[in-house]
């Protein structure tokens, strides 16, 4: 196929470059989707359809008060004790620059001027140097954004020409279709002379470097010795990545670090390099420079670059990214020639890959920095950090910028658990849409078998959080670009060269999930079933090179292109225009500002920024856009026309429409559109991410590998207490879990202590078990002023009181049927199960059971227990070898809640589990001290807000109020009380057996062993109000 005309539209005198402001005025009006949003399974009314997006409201904040946000979670954070840098690091697989190494013969040139300095103690580096690194502004055809200002903006490449473009004259050739790809920017070597020959420039790039955070050149002292210079590094930003980029500008109001492997190493020549050919010399002065791109306190934007033998990254990147985790993120069948030895060997690199990021980070680490790790490259880093880092709990947010897969597909891994494990090491995980995040979290309960929970996922006691948050474009750089002198020639050569036609622009990379084929093949379709349009629309498809381009593919796009115009197509006009390169700026902001309609019909993408830009571009025609439903970008763009790209039928119909479109219809759609990419901009997506995870630090204890109890400071601050909380659980805390539940007794030393503590009028005293009340009945009831509660809440008995008081009297328990018809399937189906029915709650039970299969049923039960949390009104818990589902809003932190309410008189308080179901206690207790506001008068009291089961159950206000002390509680239950207990007498206790110590994350402060050491503590409790009595 004869390749496309050369000669298009005349070549326009380059823009010079402008400096960009700071960031974006707050957006005119407020859209959907600007806020990231926490996620759940328990959506309501929540239909099948694998993609759904639930309908956002308008967003609470605009950049300036995402900005303002930021700072005051920051100082609401310190205040409680929490360390904060300031500084974020940014971990990314690649450094967003092309490093070009020049050879060098002396130490003093026309370009030392604009060498970045370092300080007066590294000044001369391995080379013997001063610091050999400058930045270019890149490609003035292309215009890729750096993330520094340029040293030399007077230093155009002008050596470096793009090859004549074959876009847009296709009138020289009938048949256009691919070129071969073009080679990637190649640097030239500075001219010297030119540099020295521009009086001004010197001036320039310091006022650009200094805009930047960038120090000024440093001059050697007199006294220093002259060395010679053997090299120097010159960068020139890297193609792609353009929204992240863009994103990580806007955060330099905040000290950033930017570590990642320099994967485009260039020699002078423009031949690519490898790592390993670099010199020692070389790597420490290129590693030197980046770090000071920061500035001299740090202030700016740093890089740090990885170091990875190139052997080891060809098998990381080709290997476990690109033969697993790209297909199976993009819905893709794993190859059929895998085998146990290749994919062992994918994932040693993958892993060992990750180790060296990771100890990258950790080095370069201080306390109280944030810590923000980009894409599926970079999953394990997260936990390796933590292992890295075990005593300084390290704050670490994840963004996934591909989508994530159903767990259906996800579990076709291989390393599957490893890969979440290594994912649920952040304490946020954020993604594009909502459907991605829904996914992550169907995973993590189905494969790895964990809870969910309200907004996060329950990970051996700590709870990760999850939102998504989809990445914006620079719509300021946009405008710039698209008004660029250019820009306008090459439009109006576009609309001469096809006055009269509908214009269809397509962008993408030759990638099966980008969707090109199923775009041709609805093309032909639309040309088939609307024979009015035959002569009146062009197609013009810009599939951009990769190195990863496939030739079948590019082959069968090839052969239907040929096929279309050939079909539909004559010697004077051809439907289907196909560019197979890298078209400049220019062109293709002309090509989306021309346009009547931009399709994108991929099959499966991430966000697609493309679009952003096309409505941008049609600001003033008012262009339609139709997206594919499986893109990201289509759930931000909800006036968009939304495609099945596999239904040809379905898009060329959205073809036609869009070109029958009222224009009054055109322009009311793309108003919502153009509100909407302007308001969620890159900018706006960096800042919520940080805001959302500084979120995610609050209303949580900082988990932590618990310590051993000291029990000497527990006896002190119960000794000195006037009014004394306890609350206990009863399996595994009171008396070890046995096989046979009705065997679980308590003990003498157990029924002695209980009833000497009870009986001290200092204390009050609760069991909070989820056993049934006869239970507790049988073998506490007789202890006086006892208070126990049931089945987890939902049976209560005061203290004192000989009357149970039942709350299912106010719930709906219909969903006991359908539960029980599940459980008994499963029970039927795993020998050595049994369910377990009680008045309030159903629970399966597998400690019986096979160890493996029994753990296998009942994470397939809580998958399924799971997804009915839509419809009906229920809890599912997972405990110690047991499924238990019980009515909403009935738990043991609920419990807790209401007993610190009711007794704000409490100095001591004292609370005691063993499993998940007893982590609710401790995460109450833990937000009473962490979400209380001080009272007023400095008295460090706190203000505990009422228990919402006080709103839902009005029995329990009554009993309540009834029991308290006169004036302890207010006349109206929906105000707070002052509490005089003091975090110092807060003692939450989990048991953990001494083999497995440290190895359980719990919101705990302090561990004991066993129940008999538990026991051991009550009787030396005992001994003291015996004492004291």
């Amino acid at each position: 196929m004869p390749p496309a005309s050369s000669s298009s539209t005349p070549t326009m005198p380059l823009s010079p470059l402008r400096p960009r402001a700071a960031s974006r005025p707050a957006p005119p009006a407020r859209i959907k989707s600007t806020r990231a949003q926490t996620v759940s399974l328990q959506e309501e009314n929540l239909p099948e359809a694998d993609e759904w997006e639930p309908a956002s409201g308008e967003p609470d904040l605009t950049l300036d008060e995402i900005r303002e946000a930021i700072g005051a979670r920051e100082e609401e954070l310190k205040g409680r004790g929490r360390e904060l840098s300031g500084r974020t690091i940014v971990v990314v697989h690649s450094l967003p620059y092309v490093c070009t190494l020049h050879k060098t013969t002396s130490h003093t040139t026309g370009l030392d001027k604009h060498i970045l300095p370092a300080a007066d103690e590294e000044s001369v580096l391995g080379s013997g140097a001063v610091t050999p690194l400058e930045i270019q502004p890149g490609d003035p055809l292309l215009r890729p954004r750096a993330l520094h200002s340029p040293t030399s903006q007077s230093l155009q490449s002008h050596k470096h020409k793009m090859p004549p473009s074959s876009f847009p004259d296709p009138a020289k050739s009938l048949r256009p279709s691919f070129h071969p790809a073009l080679p990637p920017s190649r640097a030239n070597s500075p001219d010297p002379d030119a540099a020295s020959s521009n009086g001004n420039s010197n001036h320039a790039a310091s006022a650009a470097a200094a805009g930047a955070g960038i120090s000024r050149a440093h001059t050697p002292a007199p006294h220093a010795i002259p060395q010679q210079q053997t090299h120097r590094w010159v960068l020139h930003p890297r193609r792609g990545h353009a929204a992240l980029n863009s994103g990580l500008r806007s955060l330099k109001d905040r000290p950033l670090l930017v570590v990642g492997r320099p994967d485009d190493l260039m020699s002078a020549d423009g031949d690519l390099m490898g790592q390993n050919q670099l010199s020692d010399d070389a790597k420490k002065d290129l590693e030197k420079g980046l770090r000071k791109m920061g500035g001299e306190d740090d202030e700016g934007i740093g890089c740090v670059p990885v170091w990875l033998d190139d052997g080891l990254h060809t098998r990381f990147y080709e290997g476990m990214c690109k033969e697993y985790l790209w297909p199976i993120f993009h819905y893709l069948s794993l190859p059929d020639n895998i085998s146990k030895k290749t994919e062992q060997a994918a994932w040693d690199a993958y892993y060992e890959t990750n180790l060296v990021y990771a100890r990258k980070v950790a080095s370069v680490y201080k306390p109280g920095d944030l810590i923000w790790i980009h894409d599926y490259h970079l999953l394990l880093v997260p936990q390796m950090l933590r292992d890295l880092l075990p005593n300084q709990s390290p704050t670490i947010s994840l963004f996934l910028h591909c989508p994530f897969p159903s767990s259906e597909f996800f579990r076709c891994l291989p390393r599957r658990e490893q890969l979440l494990d290594g994912m649920l090491g952040c304490n946020l995980v954020c993604f594009q849409t909502h459907s991605y995040a829904r996914h992550f979290l169907s995973s993590c309960v189905r494969v790895n078998g964990y809870e969910a929970r309200a907004g996060g996922v329950d990970v051996h006691g700590r709870v990760v959080h999850l939102a998504h948050c989809p990445i914006g474009i620079d719509v300021d750089n946009v405008e710039q670009d698209r008004n660029s002198p250019g820009v306008r020639p090459k439009i109006e050569a576009l609309r001469r060269l096809y006055a009269g036609k509908k214009i269809i622009v397509g962008r993408d990379k030759l990638d099966p999930t980008k969707g090109v084929l199923p775009k041709l093949r609805a093309f032909e379709r639309f040309l088939h079933d609307y024979p009015e349009w035959a002569n009146k629309v062009v197609l013009m498809q810009v599939t951009s090179p990769s190195p990863g381009d496939s030739p079948a593919l590019a082959t069968k796009v090839s052969e239907l292109v040929d096929q279309i115009n050939g079909t539909y197509g004559s010697l004077e006009f051809q439907p289907v225009h196909h560019y197979h390169q890298t078209i400049e700026r220019d062109e293709y902001f002309a090509l989306l500002s021309v346009a009547d309609l931009a399709l994108v019909t991929s099959r499966r993408d991430g966000m697609n920024t493309t679009s952003m830009e096309y409505i941008i571009c049609q600001a003033e025609a008012k262009g339609s856009l139709v997206v594919s439903e499986f893109t990201g970008v289509s759930s931000l763009l909800s006036k968009a026309i939304k495609v099945n790209p596999w239904d040809l039928g379905g898009v060329a119909r959205a073809i036609d429409s869009c070109f029958k479109m009222p224009l009054d219809e055109r322009a009311a759609r793309h108003n919502v559109l153009h509100r909407a990419v302007t308001s969620q901009t890159a900018s706006v997506w960096a800042h919520m991410n940080i805001l959302k995870l500084l979120e995610s630090l609050q209303g949580e204890q900082a988990t932590q590998n618990t310590p051993f109890l000291d029990e000497n400071a527990l006896v002190a601050k119960y000794e000195g207490a006037n009014r004394r909380l306890l609350m206990f659980d009863y399996d595994g805390t009171l008396t070890p879990i046995v096989k046979d539940p009705s065997a679980a007794t308590p003990s003498p030393q157990l029924l002695h202590s209980l009833e000497t503590l009870a009986a001290d009028p200092k204390n009050i005293v609760y069991i909070i078990s989820g056993r049934d009340g006869a239970f507790l009945e049988e073998h506490l009831g007789h202890i006086p002023n006892l208070g126990m509660s049931a089945e987890h809440g939902c049976f209560l008995r005061a203290p004192g009181s000989g009357k149970w008081v039942s709350l299912t009297d106010d719930l709906d328990m219909d969903w006991k049927a359908d539960v029980l018809r599940i459980f008994r399937y499963y029970e039927a189906r795993t020998q050595g199960a049994f369910v377990e029915k009680k008045v309030s709650s159903v629970t399966f039970h597998y400690r019986n059971a096979d160890p493996v299969f029994g753990l296998f049923q009942a994470k397939e039960c809580q998958a399924m227990l799971e997804s009915m949390q839509e419809s009906l009104p229920i809890d599912v818990l997972v405990g110690k070898k047991n499924v238990e589902v019980r009515p909403a809003h009935t738990n043991k932190g609920e419990i807790v809640r209401r007993l610190l309410y009711q007794h704000p008189d409490a100095e001591f308080c004292m609370c005691a589990g063993d499993d998940k179901t007893d982590e609710d206690m401790f995460h109450s207790m833990a937000r009473i001290f962490s979400n209380s506001t001080p009272a007023l008068g400095g008295s460090g009291k706190t203000l505990i807000t009422p228990p919402e089961s006080f709103a839902l159950f009005p029995s329990l206000a009554q009993a309540a109020r009834a029991s308290a002390p006169e004036g302890a509680l207010p006349e109206d239950l929906s105000q707070p009380v002052e509490s005089k207990l003091d975090p110092s007498a807060t003692f939450m206790i989990a048991i953990e057996a001494k083999e497995t110590a440290g190895a359980k994350m719990t919101m705990a402060n302090a561990v004991l062993e066993s129940p008999a050491a538990m026991i051991s503590l009550l009787e030396r409790l005992s001994d003291i109000s015996t004492s004291k009595q």
